[in-house]
């Protein structure tokens, strides 16, 4: 058993882009909250967002900088579950209206890539399921 494998540019860079886009998505969430907003108004969502949002782009750029390893083969198995909740999650981020689930998505999106970088197959797998509820 190899102790730790480094997953390929290609694969590496699909989960960097994927977690680049949402937080493209997160960005654009955040405007469009300022432009709408009055003058008074709270803004602790949108600051969160946007710690959300500075927190995936860390990731991506470690994501790219460093690639990702993985320790042993079971770490593989989680690829593709990780790439599919990341669309998942960009396609929530699109289409859902409530700030409230935008802020659970992005948080669970920084918990997917801390999962990744912990290289614990297991944690990524349970934060890539709890992307899909």
């Amino acid at each position: 058993m190899n102790d730790a494998s480094k997953l390929g540019r290609e694969l590496t860079y699909e989960i960097a882009d994927g977690l680049a886009q949402a937080s493209s998505l997160i960005l654009e969430l955040r405007i469009a909250l300022r432009l709408a907003a009055k003058p008074g108004d709270q803004h602790a969502d949108e600051d969160r967002l946007e710690q959300l949002e500075n927190q995936l782009d860390q990731m991506v750029i470690l994501f790219r900088a460093y690639g990702i390893y993985l320790l042993g083969q079971a770490a593989q198995a989680p690829i593709a579950e990780i790439n599919d909740a990341i669309a998942h999650a960009r396609q929530n981020l699109k289409k859902v209206t409530d700030l409230k689930h935008h802020i659970t998505t992005a948080t669970r999106l920084v918990e997917l890539g801390a999962a990744i970088l912990s290289r614990d197959p297991l944690a990524m797998v349970k934060a890539a399921r709890s992307l899909h509820s």
